[in-house]
């Protein structure tokens, strides 16, 4: 306790000694100084400043001050008002006040985050009924895609909207979801971010989470509550996508093996089977001109085929916009206060493309036999409880928990056939572990891919990262190299709103091996991070030129992007750039979505949605191993270009 009053009293002599300065008009030098403040007296060992309700909300009112302050109009937005704002939050910090938004009203809070450690809002309505004696229902709701986005101008619900959710006893929480990630990647990350928030300041029921979104979101909620079964009671998406390849007009069979499953894995119809146990009422416009009433209509007749109930309702002669009026949100948010969510189903089916979805309820995907081929597991509890049958597909190893799963409690051993093989299996720690296909005996070096650290490109960027610029090399590499990172920072403030951290090779931190994934921009000999642990890729890596599988790509037009395991610390990734910078005519928001594990590109060359043309990409093997049969030469025609959103 006296560490936290000496600090209290070190910050507020710090925020005090600004007082006369900005007695009258506060600027945002001395909100971001007071800000710096605070932070650096907060930095005494117990003490997670950085996450606390006020300052990082005085975080966000100076960023939007700053946009404020750089241009462009916003309706009801002005700079002083939140420098003013940003001032007196970080003197009810002071005072040992923690903010909370008036009941009632929509308002903003924010959080940093673990990952790029930016500032991000999220949006809370609380019923002015709130008692926090008692749990309450939370609906989470995902936003449509708007091109000018922004923290200043989010998209938000009126009153209107949210007093539905208030009728209905509901807390309301908007996540931001990075802009327009259609919530996937850091969106998604972001969405489970502001549930925790909302869960560490309110009292929220668990089994009581409700998700729902419109357009965009729409396909946001349909992806959220499939990759993730057994977190939401109830789903209900509006106007939302369903099918991309049909969306965009693809023809899966024409393009590479690894950008189909790449596309595919964002499918909701996809991923139908995992829709069995969870409750869904999807709405849709009939004359959509936007996304075409086909993609509710084919998931519904999809789920229905496969014996899964889902409710449905469709707006004779209405347009995309159903979400413009109240209607669409009182169906489903007074159709979801119906269900809690029920952890213990008798039968799980699961469709899984990547370990970094693994989880179905209480059946857990631990090992896949083959990468880039989706596993799929159908399994049922006997009525008495006394047997698991299990068919599967693609899987080698996959975990029971016996806390959920509804087998009797307490057996010695449990009988389990799987694909047919009887087996009589005694738990381990609470669980059934179940060994389909022995795991290969390796060594220390590479780890198997698992959840968390099997790729692609992507899942660097959902936990702690770092760019790394090479410094070793000539001054004209340097050169380069520094405006590569300029060029990918930038385009990454563009898509998740928020520069990342960077340094320099020789600016590297040890504690930033430990705890950091490296996305490294350079060669062995223009990078000195990419020197210590070239010997132990899995690619030969040089000037424009690469080599891997016995085959060697060199020309000046050609790039590689390379997603592995750090050698200096396998726990975390290596994201590495090399030559050519990848993703020069993407789309800000897809500049990552369509990357493998490893790709030689060539720069000069477009195929699907204007990504790079393969030279060689693919994947790595389950142990991230290379493969030939996981990795493809050559590329597609090129394909319609993928809009923005």
């Amino acid at each position: 306790m006296r560490s936290v009053r000496r600090s209290r009293v070190v910050v507020l002599l710090a925020v005090l000694a600004l007082a006369p300065a900005y007695a009258q008009e506060p600027t945002v030098e001395e909100l971001e100084t007071a800000i710096k403040r605070v932070e650096a007296a907060h930095r005494e060992p117990g003490e997670d400043v950085a996450r606390h309700v006020n300052l990082a909300l005085a975080k966000l009112k100076l960023k939007k001050a700053k946009m404020l302050q750089g241009g462009g109009f916003y309706f009801g937005a002005n700079a002083d008002e939140e420098i003013a704002e940003g001032m007196r939050l970080l003197e009810m910090l002071e005072r040992g006040e923690l903010y909370r938004p008036p009941l009632g009203k929509l308002d903003e809070l924010a959080y940093i985050t673990d990952n790029d450690g930016t500032v991000q809002p999220y949006y809370v309505h609380i019923p002015e009924a709130y008692d926090a004696a008692r749990p309450w229902p939370l609906i989470v709701f995902l936003h449509g895609y708007v091109p000018s986005i922004s923290m200043v101008d989010p998209w938000l619900l009126s009153d209107e909207f949210c007093d539905i959710a208030e009728r209905h006893g509901c807390l309301l929480v908007i996540p931001y979801g990075r802009r327009n990630t259609d919530f996937q990647g850091v969106g998604e990350v972001d969405i489970f971010r502001a549930i925790t928030e909302v869960k560490r300041l309110y009292s929220v029921d668990p089994a009581r989470i409700y998700l729902s979104g419109v357009s965009m979101g729409g396909m946001g909620a349909w992806n959220m509550a499939l990759r993730h079964p057994g977190v939401f009671a109830a789903t209900t998406p509006m106007s939302g996508q369903t099918d991309m390849f049909r969306w965009w007009g693809w023809d899966p069979e024409s393009m590479t093996p690894y950008r189909r499953f790449l596309v595919a894995w964002d499918n909701p119809e996809e991923m139908a089977p995992n829709a069995r146990g969870q409750h869904f009422f999807a709405q849709h416009g009939e004359l959509d001109h936007l996304i075409p009433v086909v993609e509710s209509r084919s998931m519904v007749e999809r789920l229905r085929s496969l014996g899964i109930p889902i409710d449905y309702h469709e707006f004779a002669g209405e347009s995309h916009y159903i979400y413009w009026d109240t209607p669409c949100y009182e169906n489903a948010w007074s159709w979801s206060r119906q269900f809690t969510l029920e952890p213990s189903p008798a039968r799980v089916t699961f469709r899984c493309f990547s370990l970094a979805y693994n989880r179905a309820f209480w059946l857990t995907i631990d090992r896949l036999k083959i990468w880039g081929t989706p596993a799929t597991v159908d399994a049922s509890v006997a009525d008495d409880g006394a047997r698991l049958d299990i068919t599967c597909d693609n899987v080698a190893a996959l975990t029971i928990d016996l806390a959920q799963c509804p087998l009797r409690p307490q057996a010695e051993t449990y009988q389990v056939a799987v694909n047919g093989e009887e087996r009589a299996i005694a738990p381990t720690e609470g669980a059934l572990t179940i060994e389909i296909e022995p795991a290969p005996a390796t060594g220390d070096w590479p780890p198997a891919k698992r959840k968390g650290l099997c790729g692609p490109a992507e899942d660097v960027f959902n936990t702690r990262f770092i760019l790394v610029q090479g410094t070793a090399g000539s001054d004209e590499q340097d050169l380069e190299l520094a405006s590569q990172v300029g060029i990918w920072s930038e385009e990454w403030d563009g898509f998740a709103d928020g520069a990342p951290r960077v340094c320099t090779d020789s600016e590297l931190l040890h504690a930033e091996i430990d705890r950091s994934n490296l996305v490294l921009f350079g060669t062995p000999e223009t990078n000195s991070v990419i020197a210590r642990l070239a010997d132990r890729l899995p690619i030969e890596i040089g000037d424009h030129r690469y080599a891997i599988l016995g085959r060697t790509f060199e020309g000046d037009d050609l790039g590689l992007v390379l997603c592995y395991p750090n050698p200096l610390n396998p726990d975390r990734y290596v994201l590495i750039y090399a030559g050519e910078l990848y993703g020069r005519k993407l789309s800000i928001n897809h500049k990552h979505d369509l990357l493998p594990d490893f790709l030689v590109f060539d720069s000069s060359r477009f195929a699907t949605a204007d990504a790079e043309w393969n030279v060689f990409g693919g994947w790595f093997d389950v142990d991230w191993q290379p493969s030939q049969d996981l990795a493809w030469e050559g590329d597609e025609a090129p394909a319609p270009r993928i809009p923005e959103g």
